[in-house]
């Protein structure tokens, strides 16, 4: 059913302004500047593959039965091992440590892990008592780290230097020092522990910490690719943030990048400044920029097949207007092993864009037919650390508006016959039937109803092609064919919904999906063409509207007779069943409506 007033309303309150927001804007997502947006990465999105980790306890961390030394002392840090650890008391801990210490029985590994909880003890004393003093924790790890021989208590000692640079306010440090240990193979940091710390470290856009500091990230390629990435991570303001983000920095990273050129003349280092250098002409909005770059990427570069490069390839041209150019590397994208998910479904909403501009209504038809599985749940709307938020749409690729209005019916025939094994090929079977039963082609709607295994459908269009075909029978004349047409005219009456109104595609929000006239995306043609379609559409399908087109010639050959007044009755029946504000037509159905009373008050 089509929804109501009231239904939108709870819906706005229960799911917030997002959801309504969403079916206006996602239904021609390409037309949206934002969409063609480099992708958004986050911190896990620079893991590299094959990166093994070790997994051994922390020091003072394993649980070791009996009282020795060592047993006692790990006994007593694991009690104060948590920030949130209450019962930590300073000096309490220095007897164990001595007595540790003293064991003659330990061995190297053991004798470094004592000493790596001693350090341990006094962070958290520092951070119970003075916070001051990490600054000389923080040597004392620093000293530990040049002398270990034990690589599992180095990563565990550089992930509390970083700890220790978090907590007093030195984000670069901490930032850079948990992203080497992303990627350093061997690490003792688990993976979800380093992504959580770089999360509180940077968010989403790095922050103005980030922002501040971005210079001190050009040591490395690496540390800079980082850097720039997150800042020019493309960001939709909530809509309750009162406070507008600040736009990313582009003309001080063009300089950087110019200015530390040299970090980029390493093997691969040409690729990732391309690459740098493609993200930051998008976000700026130089396209040609972007485009030269993309240009001088020489051919069979790996950067090329990445999906972040076709990505930006293909929206430099589709926002240049070179939409059959924008073609090749979305395909590329979506086929591409590489890409994940939600890139493909970016590079599938993008072809159906792209097939928009250029006419291609079968192939746009294709690619707004993918499984649903391969994209986010619509059940959850993305929120602002998502990598999917500007390419999910409830709408369905603009699915609903392809078949039921935008696609002739050739176009969904020839899709059956090239595609018949596409994904949701029965939806397309069930609106092809859909569109010609509105064409009064009954029988074959019931046809392909049976093949979208709707039998329930399929049995009602052959009842209305009996009514049908007797209203309209070639011998039939005088008051028989006015009664054939009044008992046809009665069962569209008795059936709205259930005939041309294509209750799978639009099961709530048709008339949010249906405002060509309203979209200021469109060009002036787009807008003329999509218009009168969606007005025909609202015509064809509401079958009050038919059974009424259908009583006007009655009544006026049958006159001031019962089946004239019959059909009268009938007809301001049907049009006063007709909901305006979503079919239109108040002021024509209004005039019909006093030229009929009168009608009958003559009678």
């Amino acid at each position: 059913m089509r929804t109501s007033h009231r239904i939108i309303f709870s819906l706005i309150a229960a799911l917030g302004l997002a959801w309504s927001c969403a079916h206006d804007t996602s239904l021609r997502e390409y037309l949206n500047l934002a969409f063609w947006q480099p992708f958004v990465r986050h911190t896990r999105h620079f893991e590299k593959t094959g990166i093994k980790r070790a997994n051994t306890p922390f020091a003072g961390m394993q649980k070791t039965p009996g009282s020795s030394p060592l047993a006692k002392l790990r006994t007593a840090y694991q009690e104060i091992a948590t920030p949130e650890a209450q019962d930590y008391q300073a000096g309490k801990y220095d007897a164990l440590l001595a007595a540790a210490r003293a064991d003659q029985s330990l061995s190297p590994r053991e004798r470094e892990e004592v000493e790596l909880v001693a350090i341990k003890i006094a962070m958290r004393d520092a951070e119970g008592i003075d916070i001051n003093k990490l600054d000389e924790v923080k040597l004392s790890f620093q000293t530990f780290l040049r002398t270990t021989k034990i690589p599992e208590y180095a990563s565990e000692t550089r992930g509390w230097i970083a700890h220790i640079d978090y907590e007093r306010g030195n984000r670069t440090a901490a930032g850079k020092a948990y992203f080497d240990e992303l990627n350093r193979q061997g690490s003792n940091l688990g993976q979800e522990t380093i992504l959580n710390s770089l999360r509180l470290t940077y968010g989403l856009n790095g922050g103005d910490d980030l922002r501040d500091h971005l210079e001190d990230y050009f040591d490395s390629p690496e540390h800079a690719a980082f850097a720039v990435t997150l800042v020019t991570n493309h960001r939709n303001r909530p809509l309750w943030d009162d406070e507008p983000a600040s736009p990313p920095p582009y003309a001080r990273i063009l300089q950087l990048l110019e200015k530390h050129r040299e970090l980029f003349r390493k093997p691969g280092g040409s690729s990732l400044l391309a690459a740098l250098g493609m993200r930051v002409a998008l976000g700026s909005g130089d396209i040609p920029g972007a485009l030269k770059i993309a240009s001088e990427v020489p051919a069979g570069d790996p950067v090329a097949n990445e999906p972040a490069f076709l990505w930006m390839l293909a929206s430099a041209r589709f926002l240049s207007r070179d939409y059959a150019g924008a073609e090749d590397p979305l395909l590329r994208l979506y086929f591409s092993p590489l890409a994940a998910a939600p890139q493909k479904a970016a590079a599938a909403y993008g072809l159906c864009g792209v097939y928009a501009k250029t006419g291609n209504q079968l192939e746009q038809l294709r690619f707004a037919l993918l499984p649903k599985d391969r994209y986010p749940d619509p059940g959850n709307y993305p929120s602002m650390d998502s990598e999917f938020y500007i390419y999910w749409a409830t709408s369905g690729f603009d699915l609903g508006l392809i078949l039921d209005t935008e696609a002739p019916i050739e176009v969904l025939r020839e899709f059956l016959e090239k595609y018949p094994t596409a994904a949701n090929i029965n939806l397309v079977q069930y609106s092809l039937a859909v569109r010609l039963a509105r064409e009064d082609q009954y029988a074959e709607a019931a046809d392909f109803y049976t093949r979208a295994k709707a039998p329930t459908r399929a049995a009602r269009m052959r009842a209305v092609a009996k009514l049908y075909n007797e209203a309209f029978a070639s011998g039939l004349t005088g008051n028989d064919q006015y009664a054939a047409k009044i008992h046809f005219a009665e069962f569209l009456s008795a059936n709205n919904e259930r005939i041309y109104f294509n209750d799978r595609l639009w099961n709530g929000f048709q008339r949010e999906g249906v405002s060509a006239e309203s979209d200021g995306r469109l060009t002036g043609e787009e807008r003329e063409r999509l218009t009168k379609g969606e007005r025909k559409l609202r015509d064809d399908q509401e079958e009050y509207w038919r059974a009424y087109q259908l009583l006007r010639p009655v009544i006026a050959e049958a006159g001031h007779t019962d089946l004239g007044t019959k059909a009268v009755r009938l007809a301001l029946t049907s049009l006063r069943r007709i909901r305006t504000e979503r079919f239109g037509r108040a002021e024509e159905i209004r005039a019909a409506d006093i030229e009929l009373s009168k009608w009958l008050k003559q009678n």
